[in-house]
């Protein structure tokens, strides 16, 4: 239990960058936050993720409204091959096309890959209050 309520600093921490933040950005300014496809669909295991995850794309759904004109969204990645991910070699290999073989994208994502939904939801004036999925049809599996 004390691990499922350590995985809601990531919001708490969120909820602080938007309530001090916000005051800081210029009208047309705009803040990205990060959850997980878990938020959506949860593999086993991944209660925590898909609970924190769940709860930031919700509060980025409500809040988005209260900061206007200014812009709130969120990105939520699915396997993305990082240096988080410990695995070495073949061992690694085996972890993401195991874990990505129902995708339709049958393959793990790059950082970069992430990096460009994020940058889509900063250059957009006309997207506030949403979930950008970049996941490899993580989602549709």
């Amino acid at each position: 239990m004390d691990g499922y309520q350590a995985s809601f600093d990531k919001l708490w921490g969120y909820a602080n960058v938007v309530r001090f933040g916000t005051q800081h950005l210029s009208e047309n300014g705009t803040i990205v936050l990060v959850s997980g496809t878990p938020a959506r669909r949860a593999k086993p295991g991944q209660v925590s993720l898909a609970s924190v995850g769940a709860a930031i794309e919700t509060f980025v759904r409500n809040v988005a409204s209260e900061i206007a004109p200014r812009r709130l969204n969120v990105v939520s990645p699915g396997f993305i091959d990082t240096p988080m991910v410990p695995l070495k070699g073949k061992e690694r290999e085996e972890f993401y096309t195991k874990n990505t073989a129902t995708h339709a994208i049958p393959r793990a994502g790059t950082a970069e890959e992430v990096a460009q939904g994020i940058l889509f939801l900063v250059e957009n004036d006309f997207v506030t209050g949403t979930t950008i999925d970049v996941d490899g049809g993580w989602l549709l599996s």
